[in-house]
């Protein structure tokens, strides 16, 4: 199925014709650079805190690798398995069902930092239900919207039902205390349905809906309204609700253009909380300076171009979706907790990919990575540039 510039699919046998390519290098040497630079800021930033509550200063570190093993075991996999096996429909229903079952599971485990958002056995293993159900929607959406191809404009048959199971999803992540990763899962659905050809009018009616709830869980919860307020101000209370966000920023600022050196960060020190998780970028401007954070943002960057070419570039409809929702689900995220640590937006515990510590994380989205790298696999011959065109055209004529 190709796409025409008024946003429909039509098929085109001498353009779909498939030619298997080696994968995209580019997104491997990315991805393993984000994960070793990660494992190298995980010792840096824990290695105190680690030393304080486990005794074992590569306490985080060791775990952390461990993930990333069985993550690059679970990418390699992926990167072999041909991608089109994945919109089997029983195999797709029982994704979505198995996610929405571990989605309610967490909520029978004990709170962890007063949220429902772990499944934890003992003190060492962990699993995060909403990283799953990033990866899950997006390739439900992308088996969906190919399904639906000859209707994808139509609101009623095509666009809400979609935009009831990922509301699901949503809901059920959002009613763990995680509205960060809700927001996140939200714009892996918008972006994956306008890239599909669901009209922006059509988006919007969704937005306006969803838009009191989401006003509900902000202004009618103290301690998140709280969060809004330290955003706005955040030199108001620097001893409480703004002070992880403060310290944030000193650590950044501190940093200056060259850093202060590896492991010579000060805000790590027990001063910035979750140094080593949500925050970890702000270890990485304090150590590294404006260079190492830049050259971050940059590999990020690369990660989005070289993601949206292996989706311009799929066979087919299914794989373009899948690549795009994959691309967006990893910078997307990434984007927010950068943003979050700048104070560009209200504080919300978020990981960064790749580098903050976090099991479930780095082995979901080292798998994801797999999947976009097969699906790279499977290019045709493309003009990005022109897949760009379109898009600006048709975000031109929609508004």
């Amino acid at each position: 199925m190709i796409r025409t510039e008024k946003t429909g699919w039509r098929r085109d046998e001498a353009r779909t014709r498939e030619r298997e390519l080696s994968v995209d290098k580019a997104i491997i040497v990315i991805v393993i650079s984000l994960v070793l630079f990660g494992l190298v800021m995980i010792y840096s930033s824990s290695a105190v805190f680690a030393q304080r509550t486990h005794d074992d200063e590569f306490f985080f570190l060791t775990r952390q690798a461990m993930w990333a093993a069985f993550g690059f075991v679970a990418m390699i996999v992926a990167m072999s398995i041909d991608y089109r096996r994945l919109k089997n429909p029983a195999f797709v229903t029982t994704a979505l069902m198995v996610t929405l079952g571990l989605l309610a599971v967490v909520f029978f485990f004990p709170k962890i930092n007063g949220a429902n958002r772990w499944i934890r056995f003992g003190g060492f293993f962990s699993l995060q239900p909403s990283e799953i159900a990033k990866l899950a929607l997006a390739i439900f959406l992308a088996y969906f919207f190919e399904k639906r191809a000859s209707d994808l404009e139509s609101f009623k048959r095509t666009l809400l039902p979609a935009a009831i199971v990922a509301g699901a999803i949503t809901g059920l992540v959002a009613a763990e205390s995680d509205l960060g990763t809700a927001l996140v899962i939200s714009v892996i659905f918008a972006a994956a349905a306008f890239y599909a050809g669901a009209r922006l009018r059509h988006l919007a009616y969704l937005a306006l809906a969803a838009a009191p709830v989401l006003a509900a869980m902000i202004f009618l919860v103290d301690w998140r309204w709280r969060r809004v307020l330290a955003f706005l101000n955040p030199w108001d209370d620097t001893s409480d609700s703004s002070y992880q966000v403060v310290q944030s920023m000193i650590a950044i600022g501190s940093g200056g253009t060259g850093g202060l050196g590896f492991a010579q960060g000060r805000q790590k020190m027990l001063f910035l909380p979750s140094a080593h998780t949500d925050f970890i970028f702000a270890i990485i401007g304090e150590e590294m300076g404006l260079f190492g954070a830049f050259a971050v943002v940059a590999l990020f960057g690369a990660l989005a171009w070289r993601g949206f070419r292996a989706a311009r570039s799929a066979p087919d409809l299914f794989g373009q979706l899948l690549a795009a929702g994959i691309t967006v689900m990893l910078v997307a995220q990434a984007c927010f907790n950068m943003s979050v640590t700048l104070s560009l937006v209200p504080n919300k515990g978020i990981p960064l990919p790749f580098i903050s510590a976090g099991g479930s994380s780095v082995a979901i989205s080292l798998m994801a990575t797999g999947i976009l790298l097969n699906i790279s696999k499977h290019g045709r011959a493309s003009e990005p540039r022109a897949g760009i065109i379109a898009l600006l055209r048709r975000l031109k004529s929609e508004v």
